[in-house]
């Protein structure tokens, strides 16, 4: 027996062994547990919040370690005793204690997850965990300090290789400190642009405006008074700026810093990650709290996680008439509708919207077809010009400022052998062109872009004014000039056109035109310009190969480089991806780089296309290619990471145009692995084999063929070596045995079987499928998913391996396979705008890429399914695919946010996609169980709605990139050895991007569908009968692109018109007796009133389908008619002359015999209410300001009409003489009685009398005047109307003056026989009601002709979005004027703004819009004084449309407004506008209804 001494001594030891090894197994505890923590990815979290609890794993692993030591202790203490050996084991549970004690209690509280997430939209930027940094491998409490609480870090990769860190913490003292960091060797100086928040997050303000400038650092600087410049200061591993807040700064703390960065040195900016502002916060925030899951579908009982969707459904619903319907569908749309509806709520909406009308998806592509047709046929026209008379033609777009906006011309100019020039100036289809155009002009002797002085002798025979500048000669709606050089030709002209009218110069897209003359300026043009000047880069021309010029778009000195990269000897993948890297990194951010971008999208898409050659004369190792594929697709992940909304699409379809690549081993794996598959099968490596063949190619140079290469030779495999098999998969992803001839390492042999290799050959050609995609593909799904899997949350894994297994699966699984694509392209999309690794970023990229891809096969598969299905079954199931298409749409165009973007934006289209999308949401919700007849009005205002937003999505790609594809895909085809890309390939490609891109072919495919289904079930006709004709018409077929094309024709025989669209402004040209249309105009609009006028039968034809063959009756006599709700159009005989009562038809408004009382002579400037009446001799104003004023003395006091005061006519006279205008009425007079009437072309000299009118001044006694009578109708207070408000009441008041000169209401008049020139305009003024809903009434049904019934259409806001004719329809109704029976609501509304304001409104009241039978309702405008504030419009909360009670009682109340109204007028049928606000309504004004 040992001493006791000796005892305790050894006790001792093991005690502090045991101890010393329970302090490791606690660090070794603590490490695993921080290691195994699974990624928090979640954005319901905090920035800088630590882990709440680790993963099981975790937990498994420490009970596991400390099973393992508590079974060893004997080993470890053999011959301690029990007391050392509690010691132990109680230092161990200790040390597992410590880091999870608090996670087994979050295991024991955590609720179960829900099947489907909510995400929350609002993000300041990237999340923490999204970095590289050390703070995801350890614990959050490590990298705080004693004393600190940090609770802000950030990370943001400014581009690759700079990282920029933000970081704020409270010290002891209560000081806040705000550190930014940023790391780089090559960034020389960056400067903080900053402002502080005092009240939101949204806020900036300077801290000398706050009250706190203390906090300001003294190396700053303010900025224009608008933000603080605080530079960064050098250290040794970058730049830093540390700033400090004292916790008692007074007034008040701010919550944060708001700023962006700036380079100085190459004056670049840097916004947040999302595009933004980067914001600091200096308080502790919140943790934000997760959302409650969704709410499930009231008709579906029980909890359905995600993995229960690999299960078959336990039941069907057997429908009567059709086939299966799977039960889980009304499951499906309810949870789509809850999961669409949290998107789009989870931001507030912006104000404003685009309000041109924008053609349906399917007129949209056609009018971009008749694009192309007119430069088809402008091709031929050069060639012809340059086969018969050796001359040249060239075509140079422009911009110009028309009546109705900014428009696209195109100069033409002919130069002919012998040097003559012509000119011509050619306004787009729908416009009448801009004013009277000054040429302003120079040649080039030396270079064709120079601008010297033309010769002398040349300027007299042009009779050139003394600077040069030439006037162009009118010709009809052309302008013309035509010169010959009097001496040696110079190489080259550049001008520039100026509108006389406006003072406006053009130019071509933003540089001068620039035309070659003789043929060594042309080729001087072709040459690359000497430097990459803004003016040498515009003055490039490229011809294709019939000869036809090209000018150059914006963009043009990319396309130069590229011209010059291509045309090289030797040209690989690996050489385009390392020049597109150089182009990119050259091609500035923002709106100064999208056109060079687009031009460099196109050319990679070219390439994607196999439209430019993947291998000429160089061998490159596949890891080259892997490395230079990797490199390009980072950098489009980072310019995609800082672009704006608009640009992000761009750099999303342009990484979809190459691989992933990789620098890892895949690329050389290419290389080898083919080698080892040879080896182990001991595959013949002799020359005329497959296998040898193509072990060549892979050898020298790799490319994206050898996937489908791969593929191919795996089926045949399986076909036990059919050869047709191998033949037909290269066949179906466009290889041929030319293709495979055609390479450099050519594959000329046909693949052998060796049957006893068979398995092994499949198992190690499926792994080499693998690393091929691995390089070449990069949105490939299944490496996708491969890829992502390691960082992304669990629930969006277990979603994407549901997928991959259920991709294929049966008719009744498709939907819930896409409704899990859906949802995880949300929760990417919204990862994707908060990830700060780029690596991470471009995996992201491509798995949206690759999910889409998959979404539109599963749409496209499915599509041919329907006609199965009874019509019930088919509306749902359609109702379910729309929400599905339209909600990844957005995903696509604006992925990671649900708000509205703001007007002029890319998004401008995802805007009314998303207002759809979530009017729609609540559509699905509702058809959930079933559809009824209340549902489906307001299902076709959406899909009227979302198929304009369709069209365009189509103006855009069309309008962007069309222009640019025809010059870089000709220019490449002159330049390469190959001669590519293919004509066919360059003039499809705007319409191949719309038709084979993105889920917009096929929202618009299920929209066609469910149109017709809705509309067959009762929904509404395929036909609308606007006006019934004399009832129908005869005459000859004419398709036209749109109606205010052909304003200015007469046809010369009865005409019926296929107008592919319309505004609804638009005049019926004589000789028409007859227009159908897709679209769909509001019933009142001019163009409809004007239509029954004139006994015009006027139709709208809502199937794309039966519009289209309506085509084929072009050039054809037709007979039209109406048979219920259809319209019958057949080929006919014509009458024996010919002309089917052409007299008739011609004569138009003429045959109304309508005249203009005598003028009025000026009595006084202005009229208060009191002095307005029927009875007024002699008459001072038109029937408008009576009627207003008659019917307020006799209508109920109910109806409620706005006070009024008139400028009466005479009084624009009267300013017109005044000495002050002395100038302007002899401009006036000369214009009025000598250019218009002489004019072929009159539309300039239209615009020159309504800028003459507009440089009035107002004598002193007309303000003073204008100014009393308000205030004296009780219109405005004393004093309201002074200084700025008066100069633009009194514009308001000139711009009605000047609309007698619009040229709609000119050509109205002059087909009446009426002189525009005797018209005069009186100008009712009245102070405008912000009204909730605006009306317009016609008291005798104009469908009908039935007295006893009323017809009204209803707008939200104000009226000027109806009686303008904006897109969209109205909620239209008619109803028993005695008021008996219930509304019968004809349409539902679909506009896409309303118009909200108040202020003073300057209303037309001229002597020409009260002719009988005339219609001039409309044709001159009312100017409110404000402008009005636009607003996008969402129906699903709107309570005119949900609140039954509402509804009923607007359209009851606007029923007997109408009878009041036309009982207060005699009887006769009125024409009424007016306006709902608070419970009351207003009558503003009425007419005889025509």
């Amino acid at each position: 027996m040992r001493p006791v001494s000796e005892m305790a001594a050894v006790k001792r030891a093991n005690f502090l062994s045991a101890a010393f090894l329970a302090l490791l197994c606690v660090s070794a505890c603590a490490f695993v547990s921080a290691k195994c923590q699974l990624p928090r990815e979640s954005v319901f979290e905090t920035e800088g919040a630590g882990p709440q609890y680790p993963s099981l794993t975790c937990t498994l692993l420490a009970l596991a370690l400390l099973a393992t030591n508590v079974l060893g202790l004997s080993a470890i203490m053999p011959k301690s005793g029990p007391m050392a050996q509690n010691a132990f084991v109680i230092a161990i549970l200790v040390g597992l204690m410590i880091p999870n004690t608090t996670a087994l209690g979050s295991l024991s509280s955590v609720p179960p997850r829900p099947a489907y997430k909510v995400q929350k939209l609002q993000n300041e930027g990237p999340s923490p965990s999204s970095s590289l940094s050390l703070a995801r491998l350890v614990p959050r409490l490590s990298l705080r300090g004693g004393g600190e609480d940090v609770f802000h870090e950030h990370s943001f990769v400014m581009r690759p290789g700079v990282t920029f860190q933000t970081q704020a913490k409270k010290m002891d003292d209560g000081t806040i400190e705000a550190k930014f960091f940023l790391k780089s060797p090559d960034v020389k100086g960056v400067t903080l642009h900053w402002g502080v928040s005092m009240n939101s997050d949204d806020e900036w303000v300077t801290p000398n405006k706050a009250g706190c400038e203390s906090i300001v650092p003294s190396n700053s600087a303010l900025y224009k008074d608008r933000a603080i410049r605080t530079p960064l200061k050098k250290t040794n591993d970058g730049l830093e700026l540390t700033m400090r807040i004292p916790g008692d700064v007074k007034p008040k703390m701010p919550i944060g810093i708001r700023f962006v960065l700036w380079e100085p040195s190459s004056d670049m900016w840097y916004p947040g990650g999302s595009g933004g502002n980067f914001f600091v916060p200096l308080e502790k925030r919140e943790k934000k709290r997760r959302p409650p899951p969704l709410q499930r579908s009231p008709s579906f009982t029980g909890a359905v996680d995600v993995e229960s969707m690999e299960q078959k459904m336990q039941y069907r619903d057997e429908r009567p008439g059709g086939v299966e319907l799977s039960a889980d569908l009304g499951h499906l749309m309810w949870n789509a509708a809850q999961r669409e509806k949290a998107w789009v709520d989870g931001r507030k909406e912006t104000k404003g919207m685009r309000l041109q009308r924008s053609p349906s998806f399917e007129s949209a592509v056609k009018i971009m077809e008749s694009v192309k047709a007119q430069k088809e046929k402008d091709d031929k026209e050069a060639q012809a010009f340059w086969q018969n008379e050796g001359g040249r033609l060239y075509y140079m777009p422009f911009n110009y400022q028309a009546e109705r906006g900014r428009r696209k011309g195109t100069v033409k100019v002919a130069v002919t052998k012998e040097k003559k020039v012509k000119i011509t100036v050619v306004p787009e289809k729908s416009d009448k062109g801009p004013g009277p155009l000054l040429l302003h002009w120079g040649v080039g002797t030396k270079n064709p872009w120079d601008w010297e002085k033309v010769d002398s002798k040349t300027l007299a025979a042009m009779n050139a004014g003394e600077k040069g500048q030439i006037k162009l000669k009118r010709e009809a709606e052309l302008q013309v000039l035509e010169f010959e050089f009097q001496d040696t030709p110079p190489m080259g002209m550049t001008f520039v056109l100026k509108d006389e009218d406006k003072g406006e110069w053009y130019k071509a897209e933003g540089k001068d035109f620039c035309v070659p003359i003789t043929e060594a300026g042309r080729s001087k043009m072709e040459e690359k310009p000497k430097s990459d000047g803004a003016k040498s880069a515009g003055h490039s021309i490229v011809r294709t190969m019939s000869g036809t010029e090209i000018m150059a778009p914006d963009g043009a000195s990319i396309a130069k480089e590229i011209f010059d990269g291509e045309s090289k000897a030797s040209v690989t993948l690996m050489h385009r991806y390392n020049h597109a890297c150089h182009l990119i990194e050259k091609s500035p951010p923002g709106p100064d780089g999208r056109d060079a971008i687009i031009m460099i999208f196109c050319w990679l898409r070219f390439s994607q296309i196999r439209q430019l050659s993947w291998q000429r004369h160089y061998n490159t190792k596949p890891r080259e290619l892997s490395a230079a594929s990797e490199r390009l697709n980072k950098l489009i992940a980072w310019r995609w990471k800082n672009a704006s909304a608009r640009e992000k699409e761009i750099y999303r379809m342009m990484l979809g145009c190459i691989g992933r690549g990789g620098s890892g081993g895949d690329g050389q794996a290419i290389r080898d692995e083919i080698l080892h598959i040879m080896h182990r099968h001991k595959l013949p490596e002799s020359k005329g084999t497959f296998m040898e063949e193509w072990h060549q190619k892979l050898h020298n140079n790799s490319t994206p063929d050898d996937i489908i290469i791969c593929q191919a030779y795996l089926a045949f495999l399986h076909s036990n070596g059919d050869q047709g098999v191998f033949w037909r998969v290269l066949q179906e992803n466009g290889l041929d045995r030319d293709r495979l001839r055609g390479y450099e390492r050519a594959i000329h042999t046909d693949p052998q079987f060796f049957g006893d290799k068979k398995d092994g050959l499949i198992h190690d050609f499926n792994n080499y499928l693998r690393i091929l995609k691995n390089v070449h593909a990069g949105a490939d799904l299944e490496k996708c998913v491969e890829v992502c899997k390691n960082f992304l949350d669990g629930h969006i894994n277990v979603l994407l391996e549901s997928i991959l297994r259920e991709r294929g699966c049966g008719e009744d699984r498709v939907l819930a396979v896409v409704d899990s694509i859906t949802e995880v392209r949300q929760l990417v999309s919204t990862r994707m705008t908060a990830e700060g690794d780029i690596v991470k970023l471009r995996d992201l990229l491509y798995l949206d890429l690759g999910l889409e891809a998959q979404m539109r096969l599963l749409a496209e598969r499915a599509f041919g399914t329907f006609e199965k299905l009874n019509l019930e079954s088919l509306t749902r199931g359609l109702t379910l695919w729309i929400a599905f298409a339209a909600e990844n749409l957005v995903y696509s165009s604006s992925p990671g946010s649900g708000k509205l973007a703001p007007p002029g934006d890319l998004a401008e289209d995802a805007n009314e996609i998303k207002a759809c999308l979530r009017d729609w949401a609540q559509l699905v919700e509702d058809a959930h169980k079933g559809v009824g007849k209340t549902w489906m009005p307001k299902a076709m205002a959406v899909v009227d709605r979302m198929r304009r937003a369709l069209g365009g999505i189509v103006d855009m790609i069309s309008g962007s990139m069309q222009h640019k594809a025809e010059y870089l895909g000709h220019g490449l085809a002159m330049v390469t050895p190959e001669k590519i890309p293919e004509k066919w390939t360059i003039t499809l490609f705007s319409e191949e991007l719309v038709r084979g891109g993105g889920c917009s072919f096929v929202l618009s495919s299920f929209l066609r569908k469910l149109d017709k289904a809705l509309r067959a079930q009762g929904g509404g006709s395929m036909w609308q009968v606007i006006s019934a004709g004399k009832p129908g018409a005869n005459g000859w077929v004419v398709q036209v692109p749109d109606l205010m094309s052909v304003q200015e024709c007469v046809y010369d025989r009865p005409t019926v018109l296929l107008a592919n669209s319309l505004s609804g402004e638009e005049e019926v040209p004589p000789g028409v007796v007859g227009v159908i249309t897709p679209e769909a105009p509001d019933v009142l609009a001019h163009i409809s009133v004007r239509a029954r006028n004139l006994r015009v039968f006027f139709a709208g034809c809502f199937d794309p389908d039966e519009f289209d063959k309506l085509s084929d009756l072009v050039g054809k006599h037709v007979s039209c008619s109406q048979t219920g709700d259809k319209v019958q159009v057949v080929e006919t005989e014509p009458d024996k002359d010919g002309n089917d009562g052409l007299a008739k038809v011609t004569s138009g408004l003429a045959a109304l015999n309508l005249k203009l009382p005598p003028p009025a002579k000026f009595t006084k400037w202005c009229l208060p209410e009191s002095q307005i009446g029927i009875e007024h001799k002699p008459k001072l104003f038109g029937a408008k300001s009576t009627n207003i004023v008659q019917v307020r003395k006799t209508l109920p006091e109910w109806v409620l009409t706005p006070k009024s005061a008139v400028v009466p006519f005479g009084v624009f006279e009267k300013v017109l003489e005044a000495s002050e205008n002395k100038d302007v009425a002899a401009e006036y007079k000369k214009l009025v009685e000598k250019e218009l009437p002489a004019s072929k072309e009159p539309l300039h000299v239209l615009q020159r009398l309504k800028a003459q009118i507009l440089r009035l001044l107002a004598p002193p006694d007309l303000e003073k005047s204008i100014k009393a009578s308000l205030v004296e109708s009780g219109i405005i207070i004393q004093g309201e109307l002074e200084g700025a408000d008066w100069e633009e009441a009194f514009t308001a008041l000139k711009g009605v003056w000047a609309s007698k000169w619009n040229d709609r209401a000119y050509f109205s008049c002059k087909k009446a026989n009426i002189g525009a020139e005797h018209v005069q305009m009186a100008v009712l003024v009245q102070r405008l009601v912000e009204a909730d809903y605006a009306f317009v009434i016609h008291t005798k049904n104009p469908f009908k002709e039935d007295s006893g019934e009323m017809y009204a259409e209803v707008v939200v806001g104000l009226g000027e979005t109806l009686v303008g004719n904006y897109p969209g329809r109205a909620l239209g109704f008619a109803m028993n004027k005695d008021g008996s029976g219930d509304p019968q609501v004809q349409s539902m509304p679909s506009k896409s703004v309303g118009l909200f304001g108040g202020g003073l409104i300057f209303r037309s009241d001229s002597n020409g819009e009260d002719l009988p039978g005339f219609a001039g309702a409309g044709l001159y405008d009312s100017i409110p004084m404000v402008k009005n504030e636009h607003r996008t419009l969402m129906y699903h909360k709107e309570p005119l449309v949900v609140d039954r009670e509402l509804s009923d009682k607007v359209m009851r109340g606007v029923c007997k407004v109408a009878a009041d109204v036309e009982k207060a007028m005699d009887g006769v049928a009125q024409d009424i506008e007016g306006c709902y606000k608070d419970g009351k309504f207003y009558v503003v004004q009425t007419r005889p209804q025509v």
